[in-house]
């Protein structure tokens, strides 16, 4: 159909016409057809959409040892698994919230499966202070990240304060210890390469997932999270 468009657009540029009458006659010809714009737009959509899928393989293929590593301590599930979920997340955004609901169901149902975690604070300094706080806990001890990461995940809203102290008393933390760490260089730097990760995935939002190579924005079920680590 486009190569119809293309060949009367051509055919008619080629008349020995005025410009005017050239452009009539192709405003006429797209306004009895209009399927052809339409088709040509949905073309052009497809073809946008399969070229930045291929950019975001490449790229992932490109950084696969950064995105794969978890000597930070930022991963939940199986150390060994070889099902891998990598998520880009926020701990105020309430789609993370939702999606952490089936990261839990899958770890219960796959025991092969890996989650890593990518700090991708955006929403807030609340959101920006939890993640500092979550990279310490998880440099020291994972078990304690997971419990610290589930609480959190599992509060409705944002945390504040009281809520946070709370936590972490629960938790044994020693809170001066990470007052005292929040802007050291590993700190920094985790969240640099994390935010540097998104910012090539040009990632916009949180939640966003990673998985069998495929990137995937936004919240998109258990479903479809389970389908694409068996494809």
């Amino acid at each position: 159909m486009m190569r119809y468009l293309i060949f009367i657009i051509v055919f008619f540029s080629s008349l020995n016409v005025f410009s005017e009458n050239i452009d009539e006659k192709i405003k006429d010809f797209l306004l009895n057809n209009p399927e052809i714009i339409l088709q040509s737009l949905e073309n052009f959509e497809k073809k946008q959409i399969a070229k930045k899928a291929k950019l975001n393989n490449q790229i992932i293929t490109e950084n696969k040892k950064q995105i794969l590593n978890i000597s930070n301590g930022m991963y939940s599930g199986n150390p060994k698994g070889k099902d891998v979920i990598i998520e880009f997340f926020d701990y105020n955004c309430s789609y993370c919230k939702k999606a952490h609901r089936d990261i839990l169901k899958i770890k219960r149902n796959n025991k092969n499966v890996k989650i890593i975690y990518k700090n991708f604070p955006i929403l807030s300094q609340n959101s920006k202070k939890l993640a500092e706080i979550a990279l310490l806990i998880a440099k020291d001890n994972n078990q304690m990240f997971n419990k610290f990461h589930n609480l959190i995940m599992s509060k409705k809203g944002a945390i504040n304060k009281d809520q946070l102290k709370n936590i972490l008393d629960d938790l044994g933390y020693d809170q001066e210890k990470f007052k005292n760490n929040l802007n050291s260089e590993y700190v920094k730097d985790q969240l640099f390469n994390d935010r540097e990760l998104a910012e090539k995935l040009s990632l916009r939002g949180t939640p966003a997932f990673i998985v069998n190579n495929k990137l995937f924005f936004g919240y998109i079920g258990y479903d479809e999270l389970v389908a694409n680590i068996k494809n």
